[in-house]
């Protein structure tokens, strides 16, 4: 054989290569009934969207054929897990939920670690996010302290990254919660849909506000939203803290009893020194509940709270700065 038909040959296994693996740097898993014991498909409605540093299994189908039909053969499933989780499951077992917003890009699996920061950086495939690039892009994950089993906790907190609508940057999953901050946004969005490995929870959002992360910015004071079991009575003032952050009112209500589920993501709206959370929670669903909301009741809150550096930089007087701080308890 000359020297040119191995270059040729070379040539080729290089491209097959490429094509194979470049096709996993993108993810967003979808889901859909399996088909078939030995090689379960993934993808039901098209992906929208592609999320920087996970797979999409529309793209990168064919080059990972033997990763689902492999994993799948020899995962153990724990009892009690749903059908159309099980492949995903199966390529990591650290899977815990699914969440999507119906009619936005959100539609993808939820990881849940040991702590709070391994998913900040590692994706789907355990593969650390921040080799070729500044941005560290992870995957969602649930808080580690959240229930992961079919007894939901109080507050279910999911976290995650995003570069929110800046042009010229990856799209992320969370991209989406940036369009909250528009009550409009809302009004024709308002459910999240959360699907753990034995059945499907529904939540209706109930508020969307901001929250600073360091105590030194508000007077000392740090609002604990994602703190996942506190009781029915210690719930009161965490709604009350709720209330006074939010952008809008949503006309959805929000009882001691209810439980919730916490989608918090990172924003600058403060400026890039102010270490600030874009948080939308939703309120499960209650029994014979529709899942429409009332847009008379989607009410501007001009005076919402912001942190106290916020005030001091535009000469306001803050009317939060009193206020009874609370304490989560799950007593």
């Amino acid at each position: 054989m000359n020297s040119k038909k191995i270059l040729a040959i070379v040539c080729a296994v290089l491209a097959v290569l490429t094509f194979v693996f470049g096709g996993l740097t993108v993810y967003n898993f979808t889901k859909e009934e399996v088909p078939s014991e030995n090689t379960p498909a993934l993808s039901g409605q098209a992906a929208q969207f592609k999320v920087e540093g996970q797979v999409d299994y529309d793209s990168a189908a064919s080059s990972l054929d033997a990763v689902k039909s492999n994993s799948y053969k020899t995962a153990q499933f724990p009892q009690g897990i749903t059908e159309d989780m099980k492949q995903a499951y199966s390529i990591n077992s650290n899977l815990v939920g699914w969440v999507s917003i119906p009619g936005t890009e959100l539609d993808t699996a939820v990881l849940q670690g040991e702590d709070n920061d391994h998913y900040l950086k590692y994706d789907f495939y355990e593969r650390y996010t921040t080799e070729t690039s500044n941005t560290n892009y992870g995957n969602l994950y649930l808080d580690y302290r959240c229930s992961n089993t079919a007894d939901i906790s109080k507050n279910m907190v999911i976290h995650g990254h995003t570069t929110g609508r800046a042009s010229g940057v990856p799209k992320q999953a969370f991209r989406s919660l940036y369009d909250y901050r528009d009550k409009q946004y809302f009004i024709d969005n308002p459910i999240i849909k959360y699907q753990t490995l034995y059945g499907e929870h529904t939540y209706k959002i109930c508020a969307v506000f901001l929250s600073t992360t360091q105590k030194a910015d508000d007077n000392g004071y740090m609002f604990n939203y994602i703190y996942p079991d506190m009781s029915d009575s210690n719930m009161v003032g965490y709604i009350n803290q709720v209330k006074q952050r939010m952008l809008y009112e949503t006309g959805v209500s929000l009882e001691p009893t209810d439980k919730v589920i916490t989608l918090s993501t990172c924003i600058y709206d403060y400026g890039a020194s102010v270490d600030t959370r874009l948080v939308i929670v939703g309120r499960l669903l209650h029994e014979g509940e529709t899942e429409e909301i009332d847009a008379s009741l989607v009410k501007d809150n001009p005076d919402y709270r912001r942190p106290q550096v916020w005030y001091n930089r535009n000469g306001k007087v803050n009317p939060y700065k009193n206020t009874e701080a609370w304490k989560p308890s799950a007593n």
